[in-house]
């Protein structure tokens, strides 16, 4: 099986803190009522890429982040000397986590005036129902992340901002959403969704948080599904059907798709003031792998998946040609790289092109990968099935034999393979 994926790709192309939490209280003591889950300790986020160090003068200054997705502003006064701030990505562990999560270091540094830290939702769009639910946690000492009262949010600017005099891990999150925000099923699967609070509720108004009486901020849990006195209706907005119960919903796809289909699953809420709406985008896909080429069309192939003596491929072949990834098994999400380990090629026949995850970067007289990642949701045994989905991003475009590359080219796509080789 190992060979049908090298005739497409030669082997050396394809192959080639402490936290500081002022005056904190013990979760689960601040809340009063009835909470919607008991607090929980989620880990400290993995960093992601490289950090912005950037040294702050009594004059202030503000750090933004690569991506414009988060800026620190340090107003003048804030410090009495010069100091290096380090501004780092890392993995939102947040519940409800919308987008990014940074650690702010040097931690425990306290500020002479509040600096502001606003984050943006631009590009969650989709998972961004009600921005009135939007808001803004850190992480304490003891891993436990505390949602900030008092959050300013700009639904024209699309961003949320917060005032501090300490640095810890910060993160953006939904407090109020269903769950899970975006899933992916197989043709005449099920979903099971749940719109879930993670804040204690405030009467029979879903948008105002209950404040701990002693005015700490909420420590937040696992969250749990919004009592069906809140839920007005389910629907379904495009293929199959949705059967609601209370909090909790189960969408039905369709027995058949020819590609895969969206169907936006929302849920509408009662809210004495006014009526809100969370929505959960499902996509249901057809068995065998099915990808865009540079946001073109659908193409489906009917595949087949199993081990080799270097981990599993999964390879079909259709009118268009040929795809295949290979990958050293296991679920999760890891990147294309270039070392006979995680790869994907598309072979199209009636153009005689190849589309590889590697690209020759001249400059630096090598191939490197391309972006994006396969994402390995379900590794069922031999016999049931193995699915997820997968996005490639500059990755090389080859004509016949010809290794330097003439373009780059974007891929993405799912699978939900037969694991019987």
């Amino acid at each position: 099986m190992k060979k049908l994926l090298c005739v497409f790709l030669p082997a050396f192309v394809l192959l080639a803190a402490c936290k500081k939490d002022p005056k904190p209280v013990e979760p689960g003591t601040e809340l009063p009522g009835k909470i919607p889950s008991d607090p929980k300790a989620r880990p400290v986020g993995e960093p992601i890429g490289p950090g912005i160090v950037a040294m702050v003068t009594p004059a202030g200054a503000t750090i933004t982040s690569a991506d414009g997705s988060f800026k620190l502003r340090i107003p003048v006064g804030a410090v009495n000397a010069n100091t290096d701030i380090l501004v780092q990505e890392v993995k939102n562990t947040a519940p409800g986590a919308v987008g990014r999560s940074f650690e702010l270091q040097p931690h425990g540094t306290v500020f002479q005036k509040p600096v502001t830290l606003e984050f943006s939702w631009e590009g969650h769009e989709s998972w961004v129902n009600i921005p009135e639910a939007l808001g803004v946690a850190w992480q304490d000492e003891k891993n436990f992340w505390r949602l900030t009262k008092a959050p300013v949010i700009d639904k024209v600017k699309k961003t949320v901002s917060v005032q501090t005099t300490h640095f810890s891990n910060w993160a953006l999150l939904q407090w109020l959403q269903l769950e899970p925000v975006a899933t992916t099923v197989k043709a005449g699967g099920q979903a099971q969704l749940t719109v879930k609070s993670y804040i204690p509720l405030s009467g029979d108004d879903l948008l105002t948080p209950l404040v701990p009486a002693d005015g700490q901020d909420i420590a937040l849990g696992e969250g749990k599904p919004l009592p069906g006195s809140f839920i007005r209706s389910w629907a379904v907005g495009g293929v199959g059907k949705v059967q609601g119960n209370g909090g909790q919903g189960t969408y039905s796809a369709p027995a058949t798709v020819q590609k895969p289909e969206i169907a936006n699953v929302t849920a509408t809420l009662k809210d004495r003031k006014q009526q809100l709406m969370v929505v959960s985008t499902v996509t249901v896909i057809p068995e065998g792998i099915s990808f865009k080429v540079d946001g073109g069309p659908w193409i489906h192939f009917p595949a087949h998946s199993g081990p080799d003596d270097e981990g599993f491929e999964m390879s079909g072949f259709g009118d268009d040609g040929y795809f295949a990834i290979a990958w050293p098994g296991g679920t999760g999400s890891r990147s294309w790289n270039k070392d006979n380990t995680i790869a994907l090629v598309y072979s199209n026949t009636k153009t005689g092109r190849n589309y590889e995850s590697v690209f020759y970067e001249e400059a630096l007289g090598r191939f490197v990968p391309a972006g994006g990642s396969l994402n390995v949701v379900e590794l069922g045994a031999k016999g049931e099935y193995i699915s997820g989905n997968f996005t490639m991003s500059g990755g090389g475009v080859f004509t016949d034999n010809d290794r330097e590359p003439i373009s780059k080219s974007t891929i993405q796509g799912y699978f939900y393979v037969r694991h019987d080789l």
